[in-house]
């Protein structure tokens, strides 16, 4: 067949390279994009741990109860997920810290324990405990460590009573045809013991009392008769604020809660640097809320006040006198603390795990 209109052919001929060639170039970045993307979605860290039922935060009065019963036990889970073949990394997962009350039952739930994985199990005194240890005997599981599981393997660890727990779990993994020798490291830190009966805390307070403070003012009255000044002397105010803030130490009772979260009655001393002469001042909070190091009590401010005596008023003009007539009586107020605790809640100073070779 020949073309009737030959510069038409020719035309088409010359631009039909041309356009193959923009459809290709529009068409390749796209494909270059997806790449990337699926190959994110398969890099994930294998090492992981998790609280998956806690401890009661308020359980008991002044003595915290363990949830011992069926069903309320705490319970975590360790485990790691099948190596990657496309991953060439170790993973060292980041240990699991949980508080719980003396005696507490703690479950192990064992996720995906492969062959090679070896648990260790170490117990040292906690932070306000006695330096010797005692002696423990850690064999108390249910069920056995073997290859990979459908369902996690269950443990049951000791109750313990101020002690620190470390559980250590090192997975060496051999060399496949698919994937290089791995070693993959979990571990849970698990602290025994009550919130502290007592606890000393530092920091301020913040009142609603106002304060006012006297002094003696020097004024001008005029010029004598030879050209010097005269003045007079009477009692006035150098201060007079309707809020303070005063530096505070308290002590703080242990109601009810966990070590992370608990109330406590709060009573507080401090010296007010805001009067005229720095005197000594109370507080009391039936109830304060801790959480962690820090505390807050909404209470009742003791504070004292500074009152004229001998019948003298502000603007009475007074002769030889250096300082104000004043007396001091206490008055209470609403206030508020906010406090850290001087000896931090307990905090296991348990060693990193070590990076299997």
């Amino acid at each position: 067949m020949r073309c009737a209109w030959v510069p038409l052919c020719l035309v088409l001929l010359v631009t039909a390279p041309l356009f193959d060639a923009a459809a290709q170039s529009t068409a390749a970045p796209a494909t270059r994009q997806q790449s990337p993307q699926s190959d994110e979605q398969k890099l994930q860290i294998p090492c992981y741990a998790k609280e998956i039922k806690k401890a009661k935060t308020f359980s008991g009065f002044w003595n915290p109860r363990p949830a011992n019963e069926p069903g309320k036990q705490v319970t975590i889970i360790m485990g790691f997920h099948p190596p990657d073949p496309e991953s060439p990394f170790d993973c060292v997962g980041e240990p699991l810290q949980v508080a719980v009350p003396n005696g507490q039952i703690v479950n192990l739930m064992a996720d995906n324990w492969m062959e090679g994985c070896t648990p260790t199990f170490s117990v040292t005194p906690a932070a306000a405990d006695s330096t010797i240890a005692d002696l423990l005997t850690l064999f108390v599981k249910v069920g056995a460590v073997g290859a990979v599981r459908a369902e996690p393997t269950r443990y049951r660890l000791p109750a313990l009573k101020n002690k620190v727990l470390n559980v250590t779990v090192v997975c060496k993994i051999p060399k496949t045809d698919e994937t290089p020798v791995r070693s993959y490291t979990q571990s849970a830190i698990i602290t025994y013991q009550n919130p502290p009966r007592v606890a000393v805390s530092a920091g301020l307070l913040v009142s609603a009392e106002g304060v006012t403070s006297y002094t003696i003012l020097t004024t001008k009255t005029g010029v004598n008769s030879s050209g010097t000044s005269t003045s007079q002397t009477s009692i006035g105010i150098s201060g007079d604020s309707s809020a303070q803030v005063i530096p505070f130490g308290f002590v703080n009772i242990y109601l009810a809660g966990s070590r992370k979260l608990n109330l406590s009655s709060q009573f507080g001393i401090g010296v007010n640097p805001n009067l005229s002469t720095a005197k000594v001042e109370f507080f009391a909070a039936p109830l304060a809320l801790a959480w962690h190091d820090f505390y807050f009590a909404p209470g009742i401010h003791f504070g004292q006040h500074e009152k004229l005596t001998g019948g003298f008023l502000v603007g009475d003009v007074v002769t030889g006198l250096s300082k104000p007539p004043i007396g001091w009586h206490y008055e209470t107020g609403l206030a508020f603390s906010l406090s850290y605790n001087l000896k931090p809640l307990v905090k296991p100073s348990a060693a990193s795990p070590t990076k299997g070779n």
